[in-house]
């Protein structure tokens, strides 16, 4: 009971978020009678009906079943949009989900978000509490609940994949690592950037490139011609969302006029920008050594908190560089918030709250922003990299000091018999 009691304590914080989320919507609801209304009340721009996304592909079901193809044809949506979803989820029609499925659907991500949240944060201190609070009723946050984008069923498997393959014996994990990866890329690509959690582990370069391949010949195997479809029926937008377009976009069009509407016409020119941006933040990261330690703790995948920061924190950076994603996609920085949150719980020192704070403030940057929010999406994105980079350097220079005073090492360099009693 008193163990209940304790872990109860420890998700306060969720719940209080959770509810005041609930007041909030209920209170707009029965000022203005509806839903829509109810979300614009708390500056959260509402589309009717609500659960856009969730639409997408629920009407691309009633495309499909009136035999026609929802990637070529948009006069089944509610807003004559293009399917960009991977053809998995029209399988879902299945299972008797069609247009009418749409608002059960979307309180269902709903519900898998808010159960991801509360599996994923604790909070022993004040301070921490205050993060998890303001995270959790962050505009970021609120905008994935009203949209019912499948992101947030993507962000519930991977939380709770990763707590479930601690639990298993070692020589198992690799095994259902690779499996979850590949289930994850299958509904949304992106999460094809959590191989990153093997490069600290012995042989770690070797399971990310395999665990890469799996989970590419899995996503080839199930969208086949139609992966190039999902990125092209993809919108690229600048407002109400991040990544290397809008941040090098508006930094154009804020320092000269005339390169903005270049920017517009070469996207791959812009991905590579910030392709070049993630690899001098990685070097930098990789250069600093534990000299960052003082400033962000060490990323580990040899638990399931660190390896959910790491595969968080790749995917973000993988959406970054692609392109351009709505907002709501942050929540996958709600990942590495959460180590953050459990290290400052350890109360050792106080070196992660400014980057917690730093998430904070791209998690809650106004829509009305331009520059200045633009410019918290490259500097979490900075940030993001030289933690990986710094991490994941260390990692595997802590493994080569181990193979090098391992017994078979030893007995390389002639050294083995002097261990021998």
């Amino acid at each position: 009971m008193q163990n209940a009691a304790a872990s109860l304590r420890l998700k306060l914080p969720v719940l209080c978020a959770l509810a005041i989320i609930a007041l909030a919507l209920g209170i707009g609801f029965f000022e203005h009678g509806d839903l829509h209304s109810a979300w614009n009340m708390i500056r959260i721009p509402a589309n009717t009906p609500l659960f856009c996304d969730t639409r997408g592909f629920t009407h691309a079901i009633d495309c499909v079943l009136h035999g026609q193809d929802p990637y070529h044809v948009s006069s089944f949506d509610p807003w004559h949009r293009l399917y960009n979803y991977p053809p998995i989820w029209l399988e879902a029609r299945h299972l008797g989900v069609t247009s009418r499925s749409s608002n059960l659907i979307g309180v269902l991500l709903a519900v898998c978000a808010m159960v991801a949240y509360v599996l994923l944060f604790n909070a022993r201190t004040a301070i921490s509490a205050i993060i998890v609070l303001l995270a959790l009723t962050s505009r970021s946050v609120l905008f994935a609940f009203e949209r019912g984008n499948n992101d947030e069923a993507v962000f519930f498997l991977l939380v709770l994949g990763f707590l479930l393959i601690d639990r298993l014996r070692p020589e198992l994990r690799t095994r259902f690592t690779v499996l979850l990866i590949s289930l994850l890329t299958i509904l949304k690509v992106y999460p094809i950037a959590a191989v990153t959690v093997y490069l600290d582990q012995r042989n770690g370069r070797r399971k990310a490139v395999l665990a890469g391949a799996a989970a590419l010949a899995a996503l080839l195997l199930t969208t086949g011609s139609r992966l190039p479809l999902v990125f092209a029926n993809t919108p690229r937008d600048t407002d109400l969302s991040f990544g290397a377009f809008p941040f090098f976009y508006s930094l154009a069009e804020h320092s000269v006029h005339s390169r903005a509407p270049v920017i517009l016409h070469h996207p791959g020119a812009v991905s590579l920008a910030g392709v070049l941006l993630g690899v001098l933040a990685l070097v930098v990261g990789v250069s600093l050594s534990g000299r960052l330690d003082r400033f962000l703790p060490p990323l580990r995948s040899d638990h399931a908190r660190g390896a959910i920061a790491i595969a968080c924190l790749s995917i973000f950076c993988l959406a970054f560089i692609a392109g351009s994603s709505y907002d709501y996609r942050l929540i996958y920085l709600l990942g590495a918030l959460a180590y953050l949150v459990d290290d400052i719980d350890q109360r050792v020192s106080l070196r992660s709250v400014p980057a917690a704070v730093l998430i904070l403030m791209l998690l809650w940057k106004p829509f009305w922003l331009s520059i200045s929010g633009e410019f918290f999406d490259g500097l979490v994105f900075v940030m993001a990299c030289a933690w990986l980079g710094n991490s994941l350097s260390r990692g595997a220079a802590s493994l080569a000091t181990a193979w090098r005073r391992s017994p078979s090492a030893d007995r390389k360099t002639g050294q083995y018999a002097q261990l021998i009693p």
